[in-house]
């Protein structure tokens, strides 16, 4: 019998409802049936609606912005026709989101606004790519590689720009939010009003109607209040009446596409393609991190910064292929080597940097030698050759009144020092 009840659509109840109470509670269910539907159902339909067609096309236009380095990079590495053919490809849907998006909020002065301004770094960017994907770049050119640098700025800008107009329609939709759940608050009033004339009327048969009706919306809004204060993990649990159930499902079901859509765009924001490590960007955050955990005094730290000797040779010897390869297992070999609470990222082409935690001067500097002698005993195999690749290493450490910058300046003199002292060899910065 329970089971039969819990199929039964929202107009059955509010039919039982006006059966039990008579026609005291006529009025009363027909208002609370109006508010209910036109008020809350249809206010987060709409809250939905907005979700998927305003956020999510912009979700998508940001992961292709940020998509457009990985063959702009990858061809100022390597070279070749087939990447600046996929950059094209992207470029043309990036316009034709551009475009589609301008489109959808021109009645939205704000987030027009930050379009605008987004599509002008895009476009700087893109004429910095156009160069960039020309046939006569040259791979590992130091002008391309500054160029690609500054891509990669006008490719964050145009990111970050994409995100202030996300914010300015999300805080619009949050104000929708916010006038459904007023709604869903007086559909709550609406049916304690009807829970007394019910109980004037004939003790119990409406109580139990509106217990029912007012945990589903109860759940209803307290899940969309969740979602609005940043929690992508709750889900709504809604059995009866169908009608709100199918909100929540649909509820749940955008939840998931917005956090996948998120962590997509920030993995791809802070993890280099190629070995799979962190990036600069996330090198760059963890280094502020670093500095004020050892400013606070909660114990020192170290910093290395290692570059692959003569990988340029590599490169021109056994080709960029190759190259690659020894980049992944050059990264592998260092994680093997690394401590659980150690953090290896890549900051450049064979450009590396650790950020060891907990760890005073001599530590790392014993470390470092270590991972120096990995590198060397883990020569290369490739085809019927073998690559033998050795690392130069510089070590310097946290102090509290050092900026993070100057921290990683003294890490590079030293691994300057290595190199300069005839490679594959560790030294420590002041």
């Amino acid at each position: 019998m329970l089971k039969l009840l819990k199929t039964r659509s929202l107009r059955f109840w509010v039919a039982l409802g006006m059966i039990v109470a008579l026609a005291p509670l006529t009025l009363s269910a027909l208002f609370g049936q109006l508010v209910l539907n036109r008020g809350v159902v249809d206010a987060f339909h709409e809250v939905a609606e907005r979700q998927r067609s305003e956020l999510g096309p912009l979700q998508n236009l940001r992961i292709l912005v940020w998509d457009t380095l990985i063959p702009i990079d990858e061809h100022v590495n390597e070279g070749g026709a087939q990447r600046p053919m996929l950059y094209r490809d992207l470029r043309g849907r990036i316009e034709s989101s551009f475009v589609s998006v301008r489109v959808q909020f021109a009645d939205d002065p704000d987030a027009l606004a930050h379009l605008d301004n987004a599509l002008e770094s895009w476009v700087a960017a893109d004429l910095l790519a156009t160069e960039l994907a020309s046939d006569s770049l040259v791979p590992d050119d130091p002008q391309a590689e500054r160029q690609a640098r500054l891509f990669h700025g006008h490719i964050a800008a145009t990111s970050d720009r994409l995100g202030y107009a996300y914010d300015a329609i999300a805080t619009k939709i949050e104000t929708a939010h916010d006038e459904a759940v007023d709604w869903a608050e007086r559909a709550g009033l609406i049916f304690g009003v009807a829970l007394g004339l019910s109980i004037i009327a004939m003790i119990g048969g409406v109580g139990l109607v509106g217990l029912i009706m007012s945990r589903s919306v109860d759940r209803l809004v307290d899940g969309a209040a969740r979602f609005a204060d940043g929690d992508r993990s709750h889900r709504i649990e809604i059995s009866v009446p169908p009608e709100l159930r199918r909100v929540a499902q649909e509820f749940n079901r955008m939840i998931a596409r917005i956090d996948v859509s998120e962590t997509a765009l920030a993995d791809l924001a802070r993890v280099d393609g190629l070995t799979q490590l962190y990036n600069r960007r996330a090198f760059d955050e963890a280094l502020l991190r670093v500095q004020s955990n050892v400013a606070r005094g909660a114990g020192g730290a170290a910093l290395l910064t290692l570059d692959i000797d003569h990988f340029k040779t590599i490169n021109d010897t056994h080709g960029h292929a190759a190259g690659d390869m020894v980049l992944r297992s050059f990264a592998a070999t260092l994680q093997k080597s690394l401590r659980a609470m150690d953090q290896l990222y890549r900051i450049g082409g064979e450009e590396f940097a650790v950020i060891l935690a907990q760890t005073d001067l001599e530590t790392a500097m014993d470390l470092a030698e270590r991972l120096r002698e990995a590198v060397a005993a883990q020569p290369i195999a490739h085809r019927d050759d073998t690559i033998a690749v050795t690392v130069s290493v510089g070590v310097a450490r946290f102090t509290e009144n050092r900026a993070p910058a100057e921290t990683l300046d003294a890490a590079d003199a030293a691994l300057y020092r290595a190199k300069s002292d005839g490679r594959n060899r560790v030294a420590a910065g002041e």
